[in-house]
């Protein structure tokens, strides 16, 4: 018809295809992804959360901490390849009078002579109330407790104030050393915390928690051990130790 302006036809072959995903609309048009254009729209894109390196450092973050930790526990590492680690979430009954029996067997041993044999009995239960309530609070451990492993091996655990209460793993060896009875043999830091789980253990140089050591030992007072033999009971757990005043 006269005045009016045929529509113009598309090639043959070239249909225009519609489709929806997700509730956005894509049309089959020419992209130039590099140019961020597609046909004529121009694509303006806005990153929400994290940004792309921020999450890189996370992913690096983690994985070095799952190495870490599956190095430390599979190579024994830590304290006996986490036994230790286990057995500070072992149950074990804390309370005050429980602490004030154990505190009553060391004053009675520092009140000997020097040179004095002697000859002490103690369960788990008394010496981890002890150190949770009476000396852990003096060298500044919150929530302390200590595990009785095998006859001369245990591990102490707690929130240091010192390393901003973070908890802390130390096991430690009996030695036959005049005013240091306890060898330091292994120092673990609880990065990472999440319950009823050992994740986020990571080993560090026994020097991190030397001064604990250190601690740990002026409690005792300075005598010598000689000999630790298993006395528990049931399941109670307990030791005896033997040894002489200095």
């Amino acid at each position: 018809m006269a005045g009016q302006t045929p529509e113009p036809t598309r090639p043959s072959g070239q249909h225009r295809e519609e489709s929806r995903q997700g509730g956005i609309q894509i049309e089959a048009r020419d992209v130039n992804v590099a140019g961020d254009v597609a046909g004529r729209d121009v694509i303006s894109t806005t990153n929400v959360g994290f940004s792309p390196q921020a999450v890189q450092r996370l992913i690096i973050t983690v994985g070095a901490m799952v190495f870490v930790t599956a190095a430390c526990f599979f190579s024994g590492g830590v304290v006996v390849g986490g036994v230790a680690i286990a057995a500070l979430d072992r149950p074990v009954g804390s309370s005050h009078e429980a602490a004030a029996s154990m505190q009553s067997k060391l004053e009675a041993l520092q009140s000997l002579a020097p040179g004095t044999p002697f000859q002490l009995t103690f369960s788990e239960d008394e010496i981890s109330s002890y150190f949770r309530f009476v000396a852990g609070p003096q060298i500044g451990v919150a929530d302390g407790k200590v595990r009785l492993l095998d006859p001369g091996t245990l591990v102490v655990g707690g929130r240091v104030e010192s390393l901003a209460g973070v908890p802390v793993a130390a096991t430690f060896k009996v030695q036959d050393t005049p005013g240091r009875p306890l060898l330091l043999t292994g120092a673990a830091l609880q990065l990472i915390q999440l319950r009823g789980t050992t994740f986020g253990w990571v080993v560090v140089p026994t020097a991190a928690l030397q001064p604990l050591a250190g601690d740990v030992n002026h409690l005792l007072g300075n005598i010598r051990l000689t000999t630790v033999s298993d006395a528990s009971h049931g399941e109670e757990r307990g030791w005896t130790i033997e040894g002489v005043t200095g």
